[in-house]
């Protein structure tokens, strides 16, 4: 059969058209940005347009779209007038999900994490899962996808809408906060109600964050769930957590009973949860704790996770995905557990007006863990600006709280204003091309040698 992925380049679609051209099918897409995984995807024999137009290949079984593609776009209009089948991205990975024996992981932050933490273990206990990542990581063939047998491991996006008709074997819910209420008519309450129906439709095991009060108090009617968290209510939880030197280190409990203790690299209590989602489901499913440490000793940070670009005495870069003041306040903790004697700056980019708009007063208060605060320009992600909705209320509200806080716009007037600060970790927050300037930064640096 014939399927075009329009959006191509995008993390969620690149993995979906990546599993659909190692079943043998005949795989085109197409993206109006170049990125690495177009030219990854080429690499692959699959043929991408970087122009979206109104020409399609002939003979077509199916169109999927990125949620990026709107129903404007010229070539969802050519699809459309060829009667071609349209399904969007996430529709399209529930039908494999449904279909196969599946674990999908869902909620607001930590997905992407959990998921990779739980491939690497799989691998060390010598399983070979299909796996769907929203992020790079290195455990995984191809980066954010590998092609196996058995257990097909998802990671569940509740972004687009799609995550009430979810079915899948086993889910883990990570958390649950407003976000991403753009495509739930702005209501809170549509997304709880989406979460509980992929709860109620999983078929065999529900993995639930215990702390989590928005998922406590839903109609749950399976009951086979199993709660991890850092109440010693539940099932799994750890105690006498640490860090020690660049480890963090912590005691895992299966209903009271010790279990084991886990080291890994990654610092910060966020992490850990992640970890304890991945231990609860890993074993569960029969996964000896002693793989279980181990791989969660070997796991290494999924692209954008705490990603130190750049280290000497007194300087380091940090890359970081965090884009939701709950993300961003845990990142600033643990870059406070892994540099207890460094100052830190944050450089945040605002990701979204509508994210902005309906969280700005939690960023306020996410960011004021930092010393020092630089607010950089918005990553619309293709909204349109929201009227009276910038980037300064951010500055003002955080120099109000007293804090040394500055709006900048372009990339030369950041680098000159950050060179001047030396014993400090600069911390890259973001979802945007935030990054990019992360990586310009380090160049930046690495050409003044700085060495002080």
């Amino acid at each position: 059969m014939k399927y075009y992925f329009s959006g191509i380049g995008g993390i969620g679609m690149s993995s979906i058209a990546l599993h659909t051209f190692y079943n043998n099918e005949k795989v085109y897409g197409s993206n109006n940005i170049k990125n690495e995984r177009i030219e990854y995807l080429k690499t692959k024999g699959i043929e991408i347009k970087t122009k979206q137009d109104k020409t399609l290949p002939d003979d077509l079984d199916y169109f999927i779209k990125s949620t990026a593609i709107k129903d404007d776009n010229p070539e969802v209009i050519a699809a459309k007038k060829m009667n071609i089948p349209i399904i969007s991205r996430m529709e399209f990975l529930n039908s494999i999900l449904k279909e196969n024996k599946s674990l999908g992981i869902t909620g607001t932050d930590g997905k992407t994490s959990t998921t990779a933490m739980i491939s690497q273990i799989f691998k060390v206990a010598g399983k070979c899962p299909t796996v769907f990542l929203g992020g790079i990581h290195d455990s995984l063939k191809d980066g954010n996808y590998s092609f196996g047998e058995d257990l097909i491991i998802a990671e569940a996006d509740e972004s687009d809408g799609y995550i009430k008709k979810t079915i899948v074997d086993f889910l883990i819910v990570t958390n649950l906060r407003p976000d991403h209420l753009e495509h739930y008519d702005n209501d809170f309450e549509n997304l709880k109600n989406s979460i509980e129906n992929a709860i109620n439709n999983t078929k065999q095991k529900v993995f639930i964050n215990n702390d989590d009060k928005n998922l406590e108090k839903m109609n749950i009617k399976s009951k086979n769930v199993i709660t991890f968290g850092l109440s010693e209510e539940s099932n799994y939880y750890f105690k006498n957590r640490n860090q020690v030197g660049k480890y963090q280190e912590f005691e895992v409990y299966y209903n009271k009973v010790f279990l084991g203790k886990i080291t890994m690299s990654t610092p910060g209590l966020h992490y850990a949860l992640d970890a304890l989602a991945a231990i609860a489901f890993c074993h569960d499913y029969g996964i000896g704790f002693k793989y279980i440490s181990e791989g969660l000793f070997s796991y290494k940070n999924v692209d954008r996770r705490f990603n130190i670009l750049y280290s000497n005495t007194s300087r380091y870069i940090i890359d970081d995905y965090a884009h939701t003041p709950e993300e961003i306040r845990h990142t600033i903790q643990a870059t406070r557990e892994f540099f207890p004697d460094k100052k830190i700056v944050s450089v945040f980019q605002p990701h979204r007006y509508t994210r902005l708009h309906r969280e700005k007063d939690q960023f306020v208060d996410s960011l004021l863990k930092s010393d020092e605060i630089v607010v950089y320009k918005i990553y619309s992600a293709f909204e349109k600006p929201i009227e009276g909705i910038k980037e300064n209320y951010v500055v003002d509200k955080l120099i109000e709280s007293k804090k040394n806080a500055i709006f900048i716009n372009n990339t030369k007037i950041l680098f000159k204003y950050l060179s001047e600060y030396s014993d400090t970790v600069f911390l890259f927050l973001g979802a945007g091309d935030i990054s990019k300037v992360a990586y310009e930064f380090k160049e930046h640096l690495d050409k003044m040698h700085v060495r002080t």
